[in-house]
């Protein structure tokens, strides 16, 4: 595999979002064409449902490749917006193609709600956007009860806890994705879907795909709402 080259001449923007006050990295073309990666995933054949987490559809390997060409600049913008510090090393924990594929009927409690990737403080995620199409973009969400929008581990236990006894109050949400403000998360910043879109957030901010099942659950890569995914976290040397 070859063709992915960085876009030397992208302009990153920073979107300061919610009342925490999170930057939130958009890159808008950060390689040259997404065409190669595309080709990548339908060549793949390998998409599988990921049992480790509760993402609801199926994913395989990204090329290293692609890491090895995207990775090194973003680790430095990442140090630069989040002032990550010099003593630690990034290191790439997943690296993932993603279809959405499950109906909204088969989607398990958690998977109805806002989610974080982790806990960390140093931890990010991206969602590189690839194919063409009208597919349904990305929101960051506050929690109502606690007005939490990123969830530490000196937060957890009292998000937990308020997350629950809300849903035993007001009952578990209906079946479906969650795209728009409830009665239990507010829609503080949806972040649009374009193809070669880039988007990077801390791993421990309250998001979610916001997904249209009538459009974007596929499971062909060439058609589907295939992205591109990263996790990266920040350690110190030799973790």
């Amino acid at each position: 595999m070859s063709g992915i080259e960085f876009n030397e001449r992208q302009r990153p923007d920073i979107r300061i979002v919610g009342n925490e006050r999170t930057p939130v990295v958009v890159i808008d073309r950060p390689i040259t064409a997404v065409d190669v990666l595309v080709d990548a995933a339908r060549q793949d054949g390998r998409f599988h449902v990921d049992r480790r987490s509760a993402y609801p559809g199926v994913r395989t390997r990204l090329p290293d490749e692609y890491v090895d060409t995207i990775v090194p600049p973003l680790a430095s913008l990442l140090r630069e917006v989040y002032q990550v510090p010099a003593s630690l090393e990034h290191r790439v924990c997943e690296q993932l193609f993603s279809l959405v594929t499950t109906p909204p009927e088969d989607l398990g409690v958690l998977q109805r709600v806002p989610h974080f990737d982790s806990l960390e403080r140093w931890y990010f995620a991206t969602v590189h956007y690839l194919n063409a199409g009208p597919y349904g973009g990305t929101g960051i969400f506050r929690h109502r009860p606690t007005g939490y929008e990123r969830i530490s581990d000196d937060r957890y236990e009292d998000y937990v806890a308020a997350a629950e006894a809300h849903m035993k109050t007001n009952r578990p949400p209906e079946a479906g994705y969650i795209t728009s403000s409830t009665d239990h998360y507010e829609l503080i910043e949806e972040l649009g879907y374009e193809p070669n879109r880039l988007l990077v957030y801390p791993g421990n901010l309250l998001h979610s795909g916001l997904v249209r099942p009538g459009r974007d659950i596929d499971w062909n890569p060439e058609t589907g709402r295939l992205t591109a995914n990263l996790f990266i976290d920040f350690v110190e040397p030799g973790e």
